[in-house]
Formats: C-alpha cells, sequence, structure tokens
C-alpha cells in the first residue's frame, strides 16, 4: 500500500520512528521511481544517469525551494570536490528529460547568482510498509523476466527441460529478491563524509581512539598516505620522497603504531612509525618486499606479528603471509590456490588471530576463506557466483560484510555460511572497500564518480575526438566496419548495458540486463549483426538488433584473448594444465574445439592479414598463413596479456600496443618505418583499432572520498 503526499521538504517516518523513503514522485505527468532511475510519461519510459537521477530526487525533496550550488554538491554530489560545469551538465540533462525550457522553465527555473528552483508540482508515494515495497520489486521483476522470457521465446526455441530450468530459476530469482532486496530496520542510510580532497581516496583506517584517519590519497599519478585529524581536519603527509608510492597503512590496537607500505618503480618496502597526535617517529624497516610488488600490512593483535601480502614481481599473483618482527621469521600461510590476482584481500578478525580472505577459484566465483593463522588451518566459508570483492568481518566477528552485487549501493552482512542477507547500509551512491570503524557501530567505505568518456584519434589528421560523454563510466568502445556503429559498455542507465553509436555521437541503449554483470572486453562479429562479450568467466552473444543474449554453452571459467574469426566462429583462449590453449566455438553446433596444441592465442581481424597469432613460446604469426614475424621494437613479450585482453593489435603497417606507466596507459604504435611512437595516454587496458582510428578511453574527471555510516 501507498500514501500520496503533497508539500514541500517530505520526511516521513512511521510510527517507531524509521524514516521511509518514497519510492514514487508524482511530477506532473511524469512518474519518476527513484530506486529504479526511470522517468515514465504515458507508456514511454526514459533511463536517467545516475547523478540525474539523483538531483530529480533530491529537487523532489526539496519543491519550491531556491537550491544553491553548494548544497547541491553537498548533499547530491556528496560534498566531492566538482565544477560549475560538471553541476550544469547534469542540470541540463534534466531539463532535458523533461523538454525543459530554461527561458520559459515548467520544472526548473534558475536564480542567477542564487542557485535553481523546482517549480513543477510534486507528490510522493510512500511505501508503508516493508512488504509492500518488496512485493513491488518482486513484481517488477517478474514482469522484467517475463518480457525476458517472451523476447527469448521468440528468438531462441526452448525445449521442454529449459522450459523446467527456467522455472527453476524464476522461483529462485523471487526468492533472491525475498530475501536481499529489501533493508531490514536496522539499516543505516546516514553518511559522514571524512574526506573532501581534489584527488582519489582509498584504503581508510580509522585510529582506536577514532580522533584520526590514515588514507591513500591518489592525485597527479602519485599515491599519498595521509593522517587526518577528525576533530579539527588538521593533517601530514607520511612521504618518502617525490618517486614513492605510500600506503596503504594500518593502526596497531592502542594507535601508537602505523605500518605502511612504501614502493617505487625497483623497490617495495614495509615500515613501522610511532605515533602521537600528528607527530610521527623516523621510520623503521620491517621488510623489503620484491620490485614490482604492491600489497597491504595489518597487525596481527600484537605490536610484532603481522600479515601482508607479496608477489614475486610485477604482474604474478599475491600470496598471503605472516611476518614476526621480534624473531624476523616470515612464514606462508595456507590459503586458497591462486587464481587470477592470488590472494591480495583479507581482513584481519576484530578479535581473533583469523584472517578472512577474498579469492577467485577457477570458475571466477569469489570464495570467503576463514585463516586460524596460530592454526594455519584454512577453511572456505561460501562461494558467490558476482562480480564481488573484499569481504570484511562484521563488528562481531560472527558475519561477513560484503558491497552488493555490481554496482554496489550496499553493505550487506552474511552468516558464516553465506545466507541470512542483511542489508546494514543502502544510499544513492556507489560504493566499494567497506571496513569497520573503530567505534564498533559503523563502517567506512570509498564512494566517488568517475567520468571517462570515449574518444576516436583519427589516423592522418591525430585529431582526438569526443565521440561518448554521458557524465558516467563509458568504455569498452569496439567499431563495426559492416554496421559502421560503435558498441560500447556504459553505466548511464544505473548498470551495466551495451549501447552503440554512430560516428555523430546518436546513442542508443541496446540491451537491459538491469544485473550485476560486467564486461571485460566487446567485439563485433564480422557482419555487424552480433556483439561478443566477455563476462567475469562467461561469454555472451548479443543481437545487435533487439539487444538479447545467449550464454555460450563452455561453463564457467577463466577465459582470455577473445575475438571473432567469422560470423559462427568465436575464439578464445581457456587454461589447459599450466598453459595457455586456444580454443573455438561454433555457433552453429555450439561446439567447443581446441586448436592445434602450439597455439596459445589469438586475435581475429576483419582483414585476416591483421589477425595475430602467438604460440606457446611466446613467438609471433601473422595473417592466414601464420608468417612468422618478430614482435615491435621495445615491445616486451611479458607484455602481451594486460589482464584479459591481448594487448597487441594489428592495422595494414601499424602495430599498435599499451603500457602502464605512472598511473596511465601509454599506447605506443609502430609504423611501416619501423619507428616506435608514443600516439595516446589513455586511462584504460582497452582500446580498438580501425580504419577509422583508434578508439580509446580518457576519464574527464575522477574523485572519491571516504565516508562513514552514521548510526547514531
Amino acid at each position: 500500500m501507498t500514501k500520496s503526499l503533497e508539500g514541500a521538504n517530505f520526511a516521513v517516518y512511521s510510527i517507531d520512528g524509521e524514516l521511509q523513503q518514497p519510492v514514487r514522485w508524482q511530477i506532473e505527468q511524469y512518474l519518476f521511481c527513484d530506486k529504479q532511475q526511470h522517468l515514465q510519461v504515458d507508456d514511454e519510459q526514459h533511463q536517467l544517469e545516475p547523478m540525474v537521477a539523483e538531483l530529480l530526487k533530491y529537487f523532489c525533496e526539496h519543491p519550491e525551494q531556491i537550491v544553491s550550488r553548494d548544497q547541491l554538491i553537498e548533499h547530491v554530489w556528496m560534498g566531492r570536490v566538482v565544477s560549475d560545469n560538471a553541476v550544469n551538465r547534469v542540470v541540463t540533462k534534466l531539463r532535458k528529460a523533461f523538454d525543459d525550457d530554461a527561458k520559459k522553465p515548467r520544472f526548473i527555473a534558475t536564480f542567477p547568482k542564487k542557485g535553481y528552483k523546482f517549480i513543477a508540482s510534486v507528490k510522493a508515494e510512500v511505501v508503508e510498509s516493508t512488504k509492500t515495497l518488496e512485493q513491488e520489486i518482486v513484481n517488477d521483476e517478474k514482469q522484467k523476466s517475463d518480457v525476458d522470457n517472451q523476447k527469448a521465446l521468440v528468438s531462441f526455441p526452448i525445449t521442454l527441460i529449459s522450459a523446467f530450468v527456467l522455472v527453476t530459476l524464476s522461483v529462485l530469482l523471487y526468492w533472491s529478491v525475498q530475501s536481499r532486496s529489501v533493508a531490514p530496520q536496522n539499516t543505516i542510510r546516514q553518511v559522514q563524509a571524512l574526506t573532501r580532497e581534489a584527488g582519489r581516496e582509498s584504503a581508510p583506517r580509522v585510529s582506536p581512539n577514532q580522533k584520526y584517519l590514515a588514507y591513500s590519497e591518489r592525485k597527479n599519478q602519485k599515491m599519498s598516505l595521509w593522517i587526518k585529524s577528525l576533530e579539527n581536519q588538521e593533517r601530514v603527509e607520511i612521504n618518502h620522497g617525490p618517486e614513492a608510492w605510500v600506503g596503504p597503512a594500518s593502526w596497531n590496537e592502542d594507535g601508537s603504531l602505523i605500518a605502511y607500505l612504501v614502493t617505487t618503480s625497483d623497490s617495495c618496502k614495509y615500515f613501522l612509525r610511532q605515533f602521537d597526535k600528528l607527530k610521527l617517529s623516523e621510520p623503521e624497516l620491517i621488510y623489503e618486499c620484491p620490485a614490482g610488488s604492491y600489497g597491504k600490512i595489518e597487525f596481527l593483535h600484537s605490536n610484532s606479528r603481522f600479515v601482508f601480502t607479496e608477489a614475486p614481481g610485477p604482474d604474478t599473483p599475491y600470496s598471503l603471509y605472516e611476518l614476526n618482527t621480534q624473531t624476523g621469521q616470515k612464514r606462508r600461510l595456507a590459503q586458497p590456490d591462486l587464481v587470477l590476482g592470488g590472494n591480495s584481500q583479507f581482513d584481519v578478525h576484530p578479535t581473533d588471530n583469523k584472517i578472512l580472505i577474498s579469492s577467485p577459484d577457477e570458475k571466477q566465483w569469489e570464495g570467503f576463506y576463514s585463516l586460524d593463522v596460530d592454526a594455519d588451518e584454512l577453511s572456505l566459508l561460501f562461494e558467490q557466483d558476482a562480480y564481488i570483492c573484499c569481504g570484511i568481518w562484521d563488528h562481531s566477528g560472527t558475519r561477513v560484510v560484503l558491497m552488493g552485487e555490481h554496482p554496489a549501493f550496499e553493505l550487506v552482512s552474511y552468516d558464516q555460511n553465506g545466507n541470512d542477507a542483511r542489508v546494514i547500509y543502502s544510499g544513492m551512491h556507489q560504493l566499494r572497500s567497506p571496513h569497520r570503524h573503530s567505534n564498533g557501530n559503523d563502517y567506512l567505505f570509498v564512494s566517488g564518480h568517475v567520468n571517462q568518456n570515449i574518444h576516436y584519434w583519427k589516423h592522418g589528421t591525430h585529431e582526438p575526438i569526443v565521440l561518448i560523454n554521458n557524465s558516467v563510466d563509458d568504455r569498452l568502445a569496439t567499431y563495426s566496419k559492416a554496421s559502421g556503429q560503435v558498441a560500447y559498455i556504459s553505466l548511464a542507465s544505473g548498470s551495466e548495458e551495451v549501447w552503440v553509436s554512430d560516428l555523430n555521437g546518436n546513442q542508443k541503449k541496446l540491451t537491459s540486463f538491469n544485473d550485476s554483470r560486467h564486461y571485460f572486453d566487446l567485439h563485433w562479429l564480422p557482419d555487424g549483426s552480433k556483439i561478443v562479450g566477455l563476462t567475469l568467466n562467461e561469454i555472451h552473444l548479443i543481437d545487435a538488433q533487439q539487444g538479447i543474449y545467449i550464454k555460450l554453452e563452455i561453463g564457467q571459467k577463466e577465459i582470455r584473448g577473445l575475438s571473432a574469426k567469422d560470423i559462427n566462429t568465436i575464439a578464445f583462449s581457456l587454461k589447459v594444465g599450466d598453459q595457455w590453449q586456444l580454443h573455438f566455438y561454433d555457433l552453429k553446433t555450439n561446439k567447443l574445439s581446441v586448436a592445434d596444441q602450439q597455439w596459445q592465442y589469438v586475435r581475429f581481424a576483419e582483414d585476416p592479414q591483421n589477425s595475430l597469432w602467438v604460440d606457446q613460446d611466446n613467438k609471433l604469426y601473422v595473417g592466414n598463413d601464420r608468417k612468422p614475424t618478430p614482435f615491435p621494437k621495445s615491445y616486451d613479450s611479458d607484455e602481451l596479456m594486460l589482464g584479459k585482453l591481448l594487448n597487441l593489435q594489428k592495422l595494414g603497417s601499424r602495430y599498435a600496443w599499451q603500457r602502464f606507466n605512472d598511473g596511465k596507459y601509454q599506447l605506443f604504435e609502430q609504423a611501416s618505418g619501423g619507428e616506435v611512437e608514443l600516439r595516446l595516454t589513455t586511462d584504460s587496458r582497452h582500446f580498438h583499432l580501425s580504419e577509422l582510428g583508434y578508439l580509446y578511453q580518457e576519464v574527464e574527471t575522477a574523485n572519491a572520498d571516504i565516508y562513514s555510516t552514521s548510526s547514531n
């Protein structure tokens, strides 16, 4: 049941004093759902960008009031450092959604040097019970599921067994929504900003006396470590020279010591310092790790025992170790098998010598393990098939706290079997990296905004052009010569969806997944009819007209080097034993086959002469005839893979690849003359070389601040 309210300043409380959140807003002829971030008029539904939806929600809560830019930055942007232009762009997009004229406004009026006023009539529909909201969300999900299933029935014949599976999944989906989508009564909704600097803050740790915050700040392509007084905002930097990246850090149990990491291009060291009221002793070197290792260190309820992570070198998986500074001994701890980046994420139990390890398995499911450090006994608690990370113990040490599924707007607590999900914090801003507050009740997390745009750089003119700018994260752009379109991933609708655009920037949302999937790579089929997408552990085939998709029947596993051989064959590499092996998937027969054992990776191109093959000895071959060819000058075969992507592309006489340096990706090109040139600096490991030029991603604005939930 819902209740409609009119007037200014909507704040509705239940009988027990719990603040209730409006679910829908009637704005003139429009219906706005802030939970789903969409605006509906008549039978048309328009998905809003997340920041546009948050701005509209704030206007709905404060109608007929002049709202200053400072108020908008404080409440909509959560106090982050943003420019006037950024605010203007979001306001302009909201006006466009209402077809509102700034000169003759019906919705948003501008008051020069004062701010904005939302002048449209607003009615709030408030849910009066948890059960009602839960049922509405289930109904929304059920309607969406019914529509999707009807589309799938038209496009892909379903056998009786498949129908049974769909029914089973529908029951599971209903149960999942019932158990996880609605916060219980003690859900925290208020937050407090602890940092508001211009950089990207991370790794927050509040001192045991609750007076100081240690955190890392990334700014100007450098990582710095700061300690800030939460009483007077004074802060000091822990500095080890202009070339050093410093942090993250950890407090001991009484806040008198702080341990932290310092890295340079050729060193990796852990230091310890005494701390007293923003005064620090000289640094004491306690351990030297291999160059190229970037980890973290935590006290293990002792001033001389530490748990830390270490990798043998760059781009190698991390392992967990215990260091005892009294005895000088280091030992490798019992831990899950090393997959992907290994075991870099852990959390020390609030009272016991136990750690919680977050680690992926070969299916790419995230596993959460408990390790008794003293007994060196490891046990798997539970796994999740989701793009999720970084579990921590709750304050009691009996439950596990995770971010919600991607993109995360919640903190969710589970029992140690992965059941009994409880939303402990829910907000409108995407969050990551939770950690316990030392007050025993609240949680710290990082929240920010990234505006990553898609550019293309023309051959010949060398002119970069902004193709896609949605004020959100747009990425994985790939061009189809056959269709004349660019496919890419965007968060413009609040979750990852596939969008397409022509070369004039005319965009269209292709898919309506509305789920937590995360893509790492996109490719077109040669005829432009379908798009192939690589997720954490699956390959999806997406119809470029209707937006519906199917999963390739290969099981869930780590996949690398995706490309399309032809309109009927997908190529990718899977790990067989200790080596990567090229595989082919036939879209007509749904059969998986293994290529000759010689081949490790391949990247097919529209022109077969631009296809690249790599054998098990990391030697390069070109074209259909697989002609042996030397790698470009200055190219290191150790750079062959950037994550899941083959880091080399060819177009005629051009070769292109990227190299990570000082927090950026440098895109190099070797042309016919044989000279290597730095063409671009990008913000993503993904790029696409085509006849147009280079499609790549560049961050226009990015900031992240540290917040604490406020349970009082």
